[in-house]
């Protein structure tokens, strides 16, 4: 939990704890955060039309949703990996995946607070207002690519050029995201 809060407020120091951790700590936490993702954006996505098909065919729902989720960004984490191999890169495939899952924090974040905002009325103004919902996004995902350039930068060793080229896919599949959800 310490390596995560570093790793959103003071990333480089957050980047050194998470290099001192285990790499099984690393593989279990990551797979958490890419489970919490799915649950995160299933729950809020979720409509009063889908209560009508019960608890049981939900839950599937749920733990589809979690398994796509975990299986996807562990293929995101691979395709970086090899890519920053392909580069030079000195980072293995579970310092990839991690780095990938902390960077996702902020955008999970990003999601639970449009979320709350749009199921509560705390505040007056329009949350459905496409301006609002693009800002929370953009500043969500400026900390994840900040997070993850920084990382690639120190784990892979080599320059902000080789890092922004590796990092191509996971900006496209934050644009797949955006567009099926």
């Amino acid at each position: 939990m310490k390596s995560i809060l570093f790793t959103l407020f003071q990333t480089k120091k957050g980047l050194e704890l998470l290099d001192e951790e285990f790499e099984d700590d690393l593989r279990r936490k990551s797979t958490i955060i890419f489970a919490l993702y799915a649950v995160v954006v299933f729950f809020f996505q979720f409509s009063v039309e889908n209560e009508s098909n019960g608890f049981a065919l939900n839950f599937v729902g749920l733990l589809f949703t979690v398994f796509i989720s975990i299986l996807l960004c562990m293929l995101v984490a691979l395709i970086i990996h090899k890519i920053g191999k392909l580069l030079g890169g000195k980072a293995n495939y579970v310092e990839v995946s991690s780095l990938l899952a902390y960077a996702m924090i902020p955008t999970i974040l990003g999601i639970l607070i449009l979320g709350i905002f749009n199921k509560t009325d705390i505040l007056v103004y329009d949350v459905n207002n496409v301006y609002f919902r693009s800002f929370i996004l953009l500043l969500s995902w400026s900390f994840s690519l900040k997070i993850l350039i920084q990382g690639l930068l120190k784990f892979n060793q080599y320059d902000l050029g080789k890092a922004l080229l590796t990092i191509s896919p996971f900006i496209i599949s934050i644009l797949i995201v955006n567009v099926v959800y």
